[in-house]
């Protein structure tokens, strides 16, 4: 971490603010190097926490911008390193030529996720709030949004951390009594070990529970669409979407892969995917759809089956009604209403009943009857008030050492000597630390921040 490091931070340009951040050693120098305060202070003698404004200005002299400057020294910073932020207008050649100006005064342009790993390798965050920064920057939904920031504050890590502790108590108290035979040291009990052991256990494996739960929050709830050809997918996939995603016309078949779309449903994200039609094939391309439409309802958490109002049902609608039931939510969808007589809606919605838990009438082409269905959709993704896990690395990690846990809780229960049980307890404090990053490879860490933008 010898370079300092410089890049655009703010949202894409041009924007009302462009933020540029610059971490490293030499932060302050290069900062005086482009930015002149009003004030007449160099960066090393003014306020850190403080705006600043000045001339900002080109690797020729010109000047760039009328703009802000705020300073953090190092530690308190969220690198740990001596930081410098500009807020100057987002124009590109603006951001463009004082990242120049910056890279000709000897900064270097920082990597994807870099300053979220100088605040890692120098200890102001671990790989969980690590990964949960990345989460909030991707989330798609606002409750998403809320586990990654749980995540961020720490609840996920204070969890990991207080029983690791417990476990490092257990197994300081333990050589502790082998070591020092001689001292007034309580003895150590294999029953409050097993029991201490079993807590630990039961804490991990609440969890990893929820991880299942997590990745549904963040990635969004699989919802597939079924139905035969032109019975109105894909253009309430595009109504539902809010743009026009998938191909509508009048020819059948028109849909041969999965579309795939993440919408906003009461705060909740939901995966919706469009599919190919259900019938008999009348080729190779539309035979290999067919196939990937039933593969994306054995994945689905949920299935819609879309009738046509205006048509009678078909063996090919029964299919796609018997296809979606398969899941454990599932409704019908009675589309085309503004083509179909009052007697037609009333008739096909009695028959729809008899199989689907849900039934809805609506038109996707109007929009009318469109908010039940995005009510019922809502209702659909888990709202738990629980810790969330989202990641799969940590999810593997905790699952192991509760696993480790069980073993070692097993052995003390039996009565078998210390070692017998102490080296799979000492096991799952060595994978909760590859939770946290405390004993993370290099490799893993560099995949964690390669997710991150340039900037962050």
């Amino acid at each position: 971490m010898s370079h300092t490091i410089a890049a655009y931070s703010g949202g894409t340009l041009p924007a009302a603010i462009g933020i540029i951040r610059v971490s490293g050693a030499d932060a302050f120098r290069l900062t005086d190097a482009v930015f002149a305060a009003k004030c007449g202070l160099p960066a090393a003698e003014r306020s850190a926490g403080r705006m600043y404004y000045g001339e900002l200005t080109a690797k020729d002299g010109r000047l760039l911008d009328l703009c802000l400057v705020c300073l953090y020294r190092a530690p308190a910073s969220y690198t740990g390193e001596d930081m410098a932020e500009i807020f100057c207008h987002g124009s590109r050649p603006v951001v463009s030529e004082a990242l120049e100006h910056l890279c000709a005064a000897g900064a270097r342009l920082a990597e994807a996720g870099e300053f979220t790993r100088r605040a890692f390798l120098n200890g102001k965050t671990d790989l969980i709030r690590s990964e949960a920064t990345a989460d909030l920057i991707y989330a798609a939904s606002p409750l998403a949004a809320k586990a990654a920031a749980a995540q961020l504050g720490g609840a996920v890590s204070g969890e990991i951390g207080a029983v690791s502790e417990s476990l490092r108590a257990m197994l300081a108290h333990f050589y502790a009594v082998c070591d020092y035979t001689d001292e007034d040291i309580d003895p150590f009990e294999y029953e409050r070990a097993a029991e201490r052991l079993g807590a630990a256990a039961e804490r991990l494996e609440r969890l990893h529970a929820a991880f299942e739960r997590g990745r549904v929050v963040r990635d969004g709830l699989p919802v597939v669409l079924l139905g035969r050809p032109n019975g109105g997918k894909s253009t309430l996939f595009n109504a539902l979407v809010g743009q026009e995603r998938a191909i509508v016309t009048e020819e059948a078949g028109t849909t041969r892969d999965v579309i795939e779309a993440v919408i906003s449903c009461g705060g909740a994200a939901i995966r919706l995917m469009d599919t190919a039609g259900l019938r008999e094939p009348e080729g190779q391309a539309e035979a290999m759809g067919i196939g990937l439409t039933v593969r994306a309802a054995e994945s689905s958490a949920a299935a819609i089956c879309v009738w046509d109002a205006a048509e009678p049902e078909s063996d090919d609608d029964l299919r796609a009604a018997r296809l979606a039931g398969e899941r454990e939510s599932w409704a019908i969808v009675i589309n085309k209403s503004d083509r179909a007589t009052e007697r037609q809606l009333a008739e096909t919605a009695q028959r729809a009943r008899r199989l689907a838990p849900a039934v809805f009438t609506l038109s996707a082409r109007t929009g009318q009857g469109l908010e039940a269905l995005a009510d019922w959709l809502a209702e659909l993704p888990p709202r738990p008030d629980e810790l969330l896990i989202t990641s799969a690395r940590q999810a593997a990690l905790l699952r192991q050492a509760a696993e480790s846990l069980r073993l070692a809780q097993s052995s003390a229960e039996a009565g078998m000597t210390a070692d017998a049980f102490l080296s799979d307890a000492e096991r799952a404090l060595s994978l909760l630390r590859q939770a946290t990053g405390e004993e993370a490879s290099a490799d893993i860490a560099a995949e964690i921040f390669s997710r991150f933008c340039v900037g962050k």
